[in-house]
């Protein structure tokens, strides 16, 4: 798990610091109680941009050798944007936090599943087509001219995202108007994905069935750098870890003197790392020269396994309403940014309810 490196604990010590030496006694709530605030909340989220499992650039349909004298295939295949096939995805999820004076410790859930789909196009330099020769039951030439779809990719992805959070609670920022919530946190996010083709054109069909020998699909994969144990499947599978810490910063306006009425803005920036395993997909090859030989002659492997930098953000904007002083509810939209290996987009509107236990 990633840390908070020395700038980042030493900042948040001393704004802790500074909001423990503002707290007066009138600012105590409920002294030494605690209390519990259980949370169940919709999101119903548009998944613009699938980063845990669609690469742009794919090069799984890559193939090299001899029977292709003229060409190589690696990275002349263009995947677009991915674009999910349902506009909403619901995301199920559950807040639990518990109070003690200024003191809030919580934890969040939220779980989604949805498909997207990309279009695979034939994005080759060295001509305007690509055509194969068939099987042997079909020895038609087939050709696809370029920028023409070659197949559609549909990806399948389960995600579950965990928060963990310590804040403190300002009152009166702004005198009887705007209060303020800030403290650190962690995040941990679990992600898989199940990757397969469809609607193949009668190229890509030849190219799936050119070694059978290796096996049957469009996905190359190798576990070593130079390819020897290169086989090809027709489905593939991911899974990716996010983990990081945040940094939750809420300020709240009474928008009335009763305070039932609340707007709210959440920012919980993130900083950490993905860890992913591809099982050896091989994205892109990049040569130094083409090769008419063997795919290990010159070329270096493209993978997206292993651990990189992530960085992204949460952002909630709600309008809450105290039904009592045990229950409450809210409405507003979230927005949803990670940069991993690849990026990950949600937005859409949010809806929940609060009921509080405990304290006085």
């Amino acid at each position: 798990m990633i840390r908070p490196g020395p700038r980042l604990t030493i900042l948040i010590g001393v704004l802790l610091t500074v909001l423990l030496a503002a707290r007066t006694p009138a600012s105590a709530q409920g002294e030494n109680d605690w209390s519990f605030v259980l949370t169940p909340q919709l999101w119903a989220s548009h998944v613009a941009k699938n980063g845990f499992a669609a690469p742009r650039g794919l090069g799984g349909i890559a193939i090299e050798s001899a029977a292709y004298p003229e060409q190589t295939l690696y990275n002349q295949f263009l995947v677009k944007d991915s674009s999910p096939v349902d506009s909403i995805n619901p995301q199920w999820g559950l807040q639990l936090a518990a109070q003690r004076g200024p003191w809030t410790f919580g934890a969040s859930f939220q779980y989604v599943t949805f498909e997207t789909r990309n279009e695979v196009l034939w994005n080759g330099a060295a001509r305007d087509q690509l055509c194969t020769r068939g099987s042997a039951l079909n020895p038609h030439t087939n050709c696809v001219s370029f920028g023409e779809r070659v197949a559609q990719e549909f990806v399948n992805t389960t995600r579950l995202d965990m928060d963990f959070a310590a804040t403190y609670f300002l009152p009166d920022l702004v005198a009887h108007r705007v209060d303020l919530s800030i403290g650190a946190g962690m995040k941990l996010i679990y992600a898989t994905a199940s990757r397969e083709y469809g609607n193949l054109h009668a190229v890509a069909a030849d190219i799936a069935a050119l070694f059978p020998q290796l096996g049957t699909g469009l996905y190359k994969v190798c576990d070593q750098d130079d390819c020897s144990d290169q086989r090809f499947r027709d489905r593939v599978k991911t899974t990716s870890w996010l983990y990081g810490v945040t940094v939750p910063i809420r300020p709240t306006v009474r928008l009335t003197e009763d305070g039932r009425w609340l707007l709210a803005l959440s920012v919980a920036p993130f900083i950490g790392a993905e860890s992913r395993d591809d099982r050896g997909v091989v994205y892109r090859v990049d040569q130094n020269a083409y090769s008419t030989a063997t795919v290990a002659d010159d070329f270096r492997v493209r993978r997206l396994d292993g651990t990189t930098l992530a960085y992204g953000a949460t952002a909630d904007v709600t309008i809450r309403l105290a039904l009592s002083d045990a229950l409450s509810a809210y409405a507003g939209a979230r927005v949803q940014y990670i940069k991993g290996h690849e990026t990950y987009l949600a937005y859409g509107p949010l809806f929940g309810m609060s009921v509080r236990f405990g304290g006085k």
